[in-house]
């Protein structure tokens, strides 16, 4: 049995970099729940759970040997504000950093198993006789820890041909962070009022916002949708204040508890934020419900008629505020994209990866 008990699923590292006056040790907290202010609270106690990763201290172990990788390049790309090349060892790295801390988060983990449970509640409305211990197994949460990780070589093999900037924040409002920062959103689906998952890795017009300290961004996004800032223009500054807000009110929506950031942002400017954060859905919800799965050959409005479900979809609510930045816009050949008949809408990119398969 390990003696590291206090397990960080937002790696301390991370969290450093929103301290109170740099310091290292505290960092102001406000709890969405509760709705407590807390200007300088204990930094190494935030983003953690007791033995988040088991007892025996294995997952905890590697990934400390990570992390130590990781502190120092991001750290470097933050003092050079320089953006790595493509499919260079720092980029990849960029790319494991997103990954990792979006599988390992408790959002994800309590997505999966609550996906279990609405596939059950869903078996049931087919069938109230039916055994569902013959068709939901049991998950425990060490289970479900480590059947996300597993996907992160996956993930990142997805999101590789994502296009990469910094966007640098020149206002004197500061950026926010929280227990869950990768924020996954999707302009050019939620502008086509797309009703079902706008988040996924593949997707067409995918974008993902990651904020490193009070003044950066980190923006990956789908260049075969979007145009962001000047083609030669790896950091791309916000000016404008309500933009600002915009940004960090992503935050609010998407994180698990808990939201953070330094001594420059005032009490009363996180409960502004969190008043306009609750016009909008809380992203990362679990959803369900029963369709139809049609092959080729048979007579869809036949089926429909019949009334036969034979489909259970399972997912999780998005990001939408209808987030609008003047830097980041849909270019002619994103607007000129048309939707297809397919439930999933892919990225060229991973297209070309199913086909592969």
């Amino acid at each position: 049995m390990t003696d590291k008990k206090n397990q960080h699923y937002i790696p301390k590292f991370y969290l450093r970099n929103f301290s109170y006056e740099n310091n290292g040790k505290q960092i102001g907290v406000y709890n969405l729940s509760n709705e407590i202010f807390v200007q300088k609270g204990k930094l190494k106690t935030q983003g953690s759970k007791s033995f988040f990763y088991g007892e025996d201290g294995i997952i905890e172990d590697v990934l400390a040997n990570v992390e130590d990788v990781l502190a120092q390049q991001l750290k470097k790309n933050i003092l050079e504000l320089k953006i790595p090349n493509k499919l260079t060892e720092e980029h990849i790295n960029l790319l494991l950093f997103v990954c990792l801390t979006d599988l390992r988060n408790p959002v994800k983990i309590n997505l999966m198993k609550n996906g279990i449970l609405e596939i059950g509640k869903r078996l049931t409305e087919l069938d109230p006789n039916i055994d569902l211990d013959k068709f939901i197994p049991k998950v425990s949460h060490n289970d479900a820890v480590k059947m996300s990780m597993s996907n992160i070589g996956e993930v990142i093999e997805e999101i590789v041909d994502l296009d990469y900037k910094f966007l640098k924040n020149v206002t004197n409002q500061p950026f926010i962070t929280s227990d869950f920062p990768i924020v996954k959103y999707n302009q050019f689906l939620e502008n086509k009022n797309w009703p079902l998952s706008k988040s996924g890795y593949g997707l067409s017009g995918l974008q993902i916002f990651i904020p490193l300290n009070s003044e950066l961004i980190l923006f990956f996004y789908d260049s075969e949708i979007y145009k962001v800032g000047n083609r030669k223009q790896d950091i791309v500054l916000i000016e404008d204040l309500s933009e600002i807000n915009h940004l960090n009110v992503l935050q609010f929506v998407n994180c698990f508890e808990s939201i953070y950031f330094n001594e420059k942002t005032s009490e009363d400017y996180v409960r502004k934020l969190h008043v306009k954060a609750k016009r909008y859905k809380r992203a990362n919800e679990s959803t369900s419900h029963s369709s139809y799965l049609f092959n080729k050959n048979t007579n869809d409005e036949e089926i429909i008629k019949q009334g036969k479900k034979n489909l259970i979809v399972v997912g999780s609510t998005d990001v939408e505020t209808k987030l609008k930045i003047n830097s980041i816009k849909i270019h002619s050949k994103g607007q000129n994209k048309q939707l297809t008949s397919s439930a999933s809408q892919l990225r060229k990119h991973s297209q070309m990866r199913n086909r592969s398969r």
